[in-house]
């Protein structure tokens, strides 16, 4: 079934996926005795819907952030683990092949530098906090994904008549190193990129279409093979990974690689991103 506060909507999406139940109301769907819930709706609401199917015993996959705090979060894991439910949260780039291909290859390395930029065309209308959250979080997930978890030292910010610019978080590595989370919103183009080094190697990951692993003799591409083959972006992009890794956590009861207590690291991360922050508005609140 498919819940939506506009039943109209409902009706629309339930028809063109020939989904059989479609409701404007929580407990109708409640009704329905269901396995598992996607919850795929505003940032603000995935905390309450969340709670509330979990307590009706139904496993969840929800879209980032699992809340609006960690605390929020830390509330969710719990929860999930007290009723013996799956709980995942969508950081869909953990699951994306190149991504996940480099972390196979850096398995063994000590991270000494890495940095993750993520850079959009055209400035919007929000600040540091929800651009950190909306946006840039799924830089910092990565981060923790190839470095381990980090110390946040400062964070540097543009903003420009209440608009967010860019901003540039540094961080310490558990080995000593360094990452850096950078973002901008004037860039030229649309561009996400990874670069980490340790033990004289490089890897870039030009997201979502090349992975390139720098020797000190040579050169490895991966990626670009695909030329001429059909490769569904959803695919490209993680998604397809993220949701058939759900389904197998909810058919094998293991635990997600994106549970609920990983995504409370990821989010006090953010947090601890945006206290850091030379914003003086971000310190009033």
């Amino acid at each position: 079934g498919i819940y939506n506060r506009s039943l109209h909507a409902a009706q629309d999406i339930a028809q063109q996926w020939q989904i059989p139940f479609s409701t404007d109301s929580l407990d109708g769907l409640l009704d329905q005795q269901l396995d598992a819930a996607f919850v795929l709706t505003s940032n603000e609401t995935h905390y309450n819907f969340t709670k509330r199917l979990l307590e009706n015993r139904i496993d969840v996959f929800s879209e980032k952030p699992a809340a609006n705090t960690s605390l929020e979060a830390q509330e969710l894991a719990e929860l999930a683990d007290q009723h013996g439910k799956v709980l995942m949260i969508g950081f869909n780039r953990r699951y994306a092949p190149l991504y996940r291909q480099a972390k196979e290859l850096l398995s063994e390395k000590k991270i000494r530098m890495c940095i993750l930029e993520k850079h959009r065309t055209g400035v919007w209308d929000r600040g540091l906090v929800e651009s950190y959250m909306d946006d840039i979080i799924h830089q910092i997930d990565l981060l923790r994904y190839f470095a381990g978890e980090p110390v946040v030292n400062e964070t540097h910010v543009i903003i420009d008549e209440e608009k967010f610019i860019g901003a540039a978080s540094t961080c310490t590595l558990p080995e000593g190193g360094i990452g850096l989370v950078v973002s901008s919103r004037e860039a030229g183009m649309w561009q996400e990129r990874a670069t980490i080094t340790g033990d004289d190697v490089t890897v870039v990951i030009n997201a979502f279409r090349e992975l390139r692993v720098l020797h000190k003799d040579h050169e490895e591409v991966y990626g670009t093979e695909r030329g001429g083959r059909w490769f569904p972006q959803l695919q490209e992009r993680g998604f397809t990974g993220e949701i058939e890794h759900f389904i197998h956590c909810v058919n094998t009861r293991n635990q997600p690689l994106t549970d609920g207590y990983d995504s409370v690291l990821t989010q006090r991360l953010v947090e601890a991103m945006i206290a850091k922050s030379d914003d003086a508005r971000v310190k009033k609140k």
